[in-house]
């Protein structure tokens, strides 16, 4: 992906949306990478602001989607 791309957690392909565990946690964002397998997103998820995960990578399908 060029870098003039923003990086936005909701590209990025470790991604995974899923329910939370409780009523108050609607979705939840977890990190599949190895590293933070299991843990939360660091995001943010706003469409305007990139994020600084050093573990970013680009979801060739959430790209084609968005």
């Amino acid at each position: 992906m060029p870098s003039d791309q923003p990086r936005l957690a909701a590209r990025c392909r470790y991604l995974r949306m899923t329910m939370g565990n409780s009523p108050e946690e609607s979705i939840v964002n977890l990190c599949q990478h190895i590293v933070r397998d299991g843990m939360r997103c660091v995001g943010p998820f706003l469409d305007d602001h990139e994020t600084d995960c050093g573990l970013w990578e680009e979801n060739a399908g959430a790209t084609l989607r968005g």
